[in-house]
């Protein structure tokens, strides 16, 4: 039973790390290196550099306390990227509950899930950064097994945290929200009404104001251990604290897991009486029920929320040049375009079914599904309307930019149509805190990223004596584009007969 176990969940590890989504791991990191190169040198001697006077030779502003400072800078931001990356999803519980119904134990199960769900390779990842990195700071062998456990025990606090924030916020996505909202308009203000310069130019003064504030932090919980944890009766203090904690965790583990497992998927059968009923309606039959079953999703939510309290703060921090404003604003019809058509009938397998048996043809069934997307696309992203004319003052840059945001939208619409139909896959369990997911495929975020930073080269950089010609051009593009596009709309019946119809029977 173990082997079917590892052979099980080896294919769905295989699944996540096959084809475009390596080569967008591969390219995304090759350009963090690229954009930080200039400051690779620097961070590497302030992280990796045991005596700061041997790093004064290399940049005289070095000092102790700013090397301290940066150490604490980093092992929170790694500890908060950690949050929001751990897989929690315990290897597709469904797909693993069907080895209960084969007489597999599931107290075993249970234990081999958690075992498994260390060894993904992103939460493996982060264990291979804490492990590198704190043992280099250590000095004796007691405070590296101190290491090995306090990186076991804040795996299983994450774990643990976002365990329960899933379950307690599953239906309550308006607080989640509301909460999210609140906090990027705080920071927005904060970074507003802030001046970086003085301490960019005097790194001394920055670890001079906020050395003492870093102590408070979670993370000079792992400096403290890995660096400054020297008296032996205080190590084997912590040990014993540590241990504690990771028998607690591990039992915390095994017990959500377990219950998971003896706990069936359960589908909302409730409705909204609200006006989102009423919009359902005005979608049409197979469109309304398309987007409410979308809608209803919560990853869905998620990543349109996301578009409005990210891309925004990021034109007012970043926003000095129309390419930039271009590209950030053009971010919000492309990701509603992702979310309503990556997937369009992995949502709903059963009723699609259901519809294919109706006397309607299959084509005004695929339509109406890609009508109702872009419906909501055209209204979640007319915000760019008014937004255009707050960043831009120039007429025809004005002019120019939304014809550029509108050209892109139809070339990724090009893309998302074919990924509609080859990125087909039933949703069942997303987690909301997890990147890793079967909605939005890897492939599909790296083509994303690589149509609008591209495209956007030739669409947003203005010449100003050939600005006329540039909109010209646009203009018939985007009418080439547009009839190009109502032709293969047309055309998507085979294609949805030949691939998505036999993966819909197939996944009852």
């Amino acid at each position: 039973m173990l082997k079917r176990f590892a052979i099980l969940n080896a294919k769905l590890w295989w699944r996540s790390l096959q084809g475009l989504e390596v080569a967008a791991i591969l390219f995304y990191s090759l350009f963090i290196l690229l954009v930080v190169g200039q400051f690779l040198g620097v961070i590497l001697i302030l992280l990796f550099t045991s005596d700061a006077e041997q790093a004064q030779h290399f940049y005289p502003w070095i000092t102790p306390e700013i090397q301290k400072m940066s150490s604490l800078i980093f092992v929170n931001a790694l500890w908060v990227s950690q949050i929001f990356f751990t897989k929690i999803n315990r290897l597709r519980l469904n797909d693993n509950r069907k080895l209960l119904a084969l007489g597999y134990p599931v107290n075993k199960l249970s234990n081999y899930l958690n075992i498994a769900g260390f060894f993904h390779p992103v939460n493996l990842m982060f264990q291979f950064f804490w492990l590198a990195y704190l043992v280099f700071l250590a000095d004796s062998y007691i405070q590296v097994i101190a290491v090995f456990m306090l990186i076991l025990v804040n795996y299983g606090l994450i774990n643990s945290l976002k365990w329960r924030f899933r379950i307690y916020f599953a239906d309550k996505f308006k607080h989640v929200g509301g909460i999210a909202v609140t906090l990027v308009i705080l920071i927005i203000i904060l970074a507003i009404n802030f001046d970086f310069t003085r301490y960019i130019q005097s790194p001394q003064e920055a670890a001079d104001t906020y050395l003492g504030w870093l102590y408070y932090t979670p993370g000079y919980i792992f400096y403290y251990i890995a660096a400054e944890l020297t008296f032996r009766f205080e190590q084997i203090f912590v040990l014993i604290i540590l241990l504690m904690l990771l028998f607690m965790l591990h039992q915390d583990m095994y017990l959500n897991t377990k219950k998971a497992l003896l706990t069936p998927a359960q589908t909302s059968s409730k409705r909204s009486k609200s006006h989102l009923a009423s919009f359902t309606k005005w979608l049409g039959h197979e469109g309304g029920k398309y987007f409410y079953t979308v809608w209803s999703h919560k990853y869905s939510k998620i990543q349109l929320l996301i578009t409005y309290i990210f891309v925004f703060p990021y034109i007012i921090l970043l926003g000095d040049g129309t390419y930039i404003i271009g590209v950030f604003l053009t971010l919000i019809p492309i990701i509603f375009l992702m979310v309503l058509m990556t997937n369009m009938y992995g949502f709903e397998n059963r009723e699609l079914l259901l519809s294919l048996q109706l006397p309607m043809k299959v084509n005004d069934i695929v339509n109406q599904r890609i009508y109702a997307a872009l419906l909501v696309t055209l209204g979640g992203a007319s915000i760019v309307l008014i937004a255009v004319p707050i960043f831009i003052e120039s007429i025809p840059v004005m002019i120019q930019t939304h014809l550029g945001i509108f050209l892109i939208a139809l070339i990724f619409l090009h893309y998302i149509l074919s990924s509609s139909i080859n990125n087909y896959s039933k949703i069942e369990e997303v987690s909301v805190m997890s990147v890793s997911n079967p909605v939005l495929p890897a492939s599909v975020t790296f083509s994303s990223v690589f149509i609008v930073m591209i495209l956007g080269v030739f669409t947003f950089l203005v010449i100003e004596n050939y600005v006329w010609y540039h909109i010209l051009t646009l203009f018939i593009l985007n009418i080439l584009m547009g009839i190009s596009l109502r032709k293969k709309m047309k055309s998507l019946e085979g294609p949805f007969k030949q691939k998505v119809i036999p993966k819909l029977w197939n996944e009852l």
